[in-house]
């Protein structure tokens, strides 16, 4: 009996224990394919990760800003490098002691001012590219690459302006800011190389499905001159005929406006590299008068069959008699156009529409009637301001449309830095407006942004920045200058390559006001400097009078720029077109008619092709006959 009771015990011990060696081997099994699969998505991951930031400049940055992503989906591990930068540049706001102690600083206070702000523009870029990121399949990226490339070269456009303002007001600041910017700055020139080379890297990865063979998606229809992502009643706002008849020659500064000072003594030329763009030395030729922009006599068409949602008058006959207060009651960020209508007369006031007021329409009775002018500079006014905040009006709300107005700074060029209009929203417009200013004049700063038959007036660098933006059938008009001053039409701030940035110029006229024109060979003209390393301007099928000296370029800062900016001529005319004895740069392109055909407005702005109507006969990209 004991024995057989020794004998169950034997039993049950010996199947316990296989029990326990059969369960602990299973968990081993279990652990060791646990931590294989683990080992398995890390090497993965870290594979994606090596592979996306490959061909980025700053790749130690790079893999880190993914590493906590925990994922080999490309779509999230550019998502993660998105949100690494928002955090970093929060990081710099909330928690930097350098930051702390420029705050205090009185001599730039307000170029900490415009840095507070543009550092939220910066973050709200970065954090909107990473939501559309987000809501699209990556077999589609395609539809929204371009706005991507768009969005992160704004946050990085505007963590450069920051910079621009504190290189105006003092060195050993700006140092300290820039250091402050590095890896932010660097962060998201990341994620543009990894933007733009995402047709490459789909290839690395073999990531099938995803198509990037189009890069830039339609903007504009085939049958349209107007961008695809305008709305139909938007295209039709625009079509509306304006109000009054042009005059055929270059307009002058508004009569109205506040009297210009007395010309003073010379300048000096631009100042150092990253410094705001100053004065010039004096740079040729005779111009006839450009046409304008066409306007009709119908006092009843500018305002056409729509009901604007507010009316702006001086007369007291509107709901405003302040275009800033009618903005300052507009909805925030509005899916639907908000309707400005202007009525005619001179409004002596600065006019801000922030980033969150979107979609605002400002129509106006015409370029000659309806008026909004200011006289605020960088010399003139105290406390001195920036130049980013010297504009009369300020557009950073996405989708802001202008329509037959005139946007002045009426300073006059002793003022020296002073800017009619800074446009930084993105897919912005303006449609037969007047721009009048001296240095300075048109800040075309940040985003995607489209002028037709408009007017542009000044001296020195009078259209300058960073936006993607085009210009069709523009008058731009060289005005007398200060004593030894040259006159330089377009200074564009393409810092880095990565940027999306960059002037196309189709179908405009170059020419000079009739007070210029009897000092154009003292006070000589040229078509463009470059402002930074990487600046891009294409001017093609266009008229250049021969104001325009023959070697159309001048340098700004030394040789930047020189062999690393992008500059094309093509297919102009005029006695200031032939470029036989222009500047021999290594940044001067030569671009045969298949090349030149990306930079239309059709795919520089997501369009198959460009129809420029308004009385110009063409077909989609080129325009005939030019």
């Amino acid at each position: 009996m004991v024995n057989n009771v020794v004998f169950i015990i034997v039993m049950l011990v010996a199947v316990v224990a296989s029990a326990l060696t059969v369960y602990f081997a299973i968990g081993l099994q279990q652990a060791k394919k646990s931590k294989d699969e683990r080992e398995s998505q890390m090497s993965s991951s870290n594979k994606a990760i090596q592979a996306i930031c490959q061909p980025t400049k700053f790749k130690d940055a790079c893999e880190q800003s993914m590493s906590s992503a925990n994922s080999s989906e490309p779509k999230e591990l550019i998502r993660a490098e998105f949100k690494a930068t928002v955090e970093e540049i929060k990081r710099v706001m909330e928690h930097s002691a350098t930051l702390q102690e420029l705050k205090k600083d009185e001599k730039t206070k307000a170029a900490f001012a415009d840095c507070e702000l543009l550092f939220d523009w910066a973050i709200q870029d970065l954090e909107r590219s990473f939501d559309k990121l987000g809501e699209i399949d990556m077999g589609k990226i395609d539809d929204v690459l371009l706005t991507l490339q768009v969005w992160l070269s704004g946050a990085l456009t505007s963590q450069q302006t920051c910079l621009d303002s504190y290189s105006e007001m003092d060195g050993q600041a700006t140092a300290k800011m820039t250091s402050l910017l590095t890896k932010s700055q660097e962060l998201t020139r990341n994620g543009l190389t990894i933007l733009n080379g995402l047709q490459s890297l789909t290839k690395d990865l073999d990531l099938t499905g995803l198509d990037t063979s189009g890069i830039n998606r339609r903007l504009m229809s085939s049958d349209s001159e107007f961008p695809e992502w305008m709305s139909l009643s938007d295209r039709r706002l625009l079509q509306e005929a304006p109000d009054e008849a042009a005059s055929p020659s270059p307009p002058s500064p508004t009569d109205a406006s506040s009297a210009e000072a007395p010309k003073s003594s010379a300048e000096s030329p631009k100042s150092s590299a990253e410094s705001p763009k100053s004065s010039a030395e004096s740079p040729k030729s005779a111009a006839e008068s450009p046409k304008s922009a066409s306007e009709s006599s119908d006092s009843a068409a500018a305002t056409g069959d729509f009901k604007p949602n507010v009316i702006v008058a001086k007369d007291g006959s509107g709901k405003y008699e302040s275009v800033a207060k009618a903005v300052a009651d507009a909805p925030k960020r509005s899916k639907e156009r908000y309707i400005i209508l202007i009525k005619a007369g001179i409004y002596n006031e600065r006019v801000d529409i922030p980033k969150g007021v979107d979609n605002i329409m400002f129509i106006g009775e015409g370029p000659t009637k309806t008026i909004i002018t200011e006289s605020v500079s960088v010399e003139k006014t105290t406390p001195r301001p920036t130049t980013f905040n010297t504009a009369t009006v300020s557009a950073a709300g996405v989708g802001f449309i202008a329509k037959d107005i005139t946007f002045e700074n009426s300073i006059g060029p002793e003022g020296h830095q002073a800017v009619a209009v800074r446009a930084s929203g993105d897919m912005s417009a303006f449609y037969n407006c007047h721009f009048n200013g001296y240095q300075d004049t048109l800040y075309a700063h940040e985003g995607r942004q489209f002028y037709r038959d408009c007017t542009i007036t000044g001296t020195i660098d009078f259209v300058f920045g960073d936006a993607r933006a085009v210009f069709q059938n523009t008058l731009l008009v060289v005005r007398k200058p200060m004593q030894n001053q040259a006159c330089i039409v377009i200074a564009e701030g393409r810092k880095n390559a990565e940027s999306s940035g960059g002037y196309v110029f189709q179908n405009c006229t170059f020419s000079g006001d009739k007070e210029y024109l009897p000092v154009k060979n003292k006070n000589k003209s040229y078509l463009n400097r470059p402002w930074r390393a990487y600046a891009k301007v294409i001017i093609m099928q266009s008229q250049i009078d021969d104001i325009i000296q023959p070697e159309g370029y001048i340098p700004m800062d030394g040789d930047k720029g020189l062999t690393t900016g992008y500059f094309v001529e093509y297919g102009n005319r005029g006695p200031g077109a032939n470029t036989e004895n222009r500047v021999k740069w290594p940044s001067i392109q030569q671009l045969d008619e298949s090349d030149i055909k990306k930079y239309t407005p059709g795919p520089y702005l997501e369009s198959e092709s460009w129809i420029p109507e308004l009385g110009i006969p063409c077909i989609p990209n080129m325009i005939p006959g030019l």
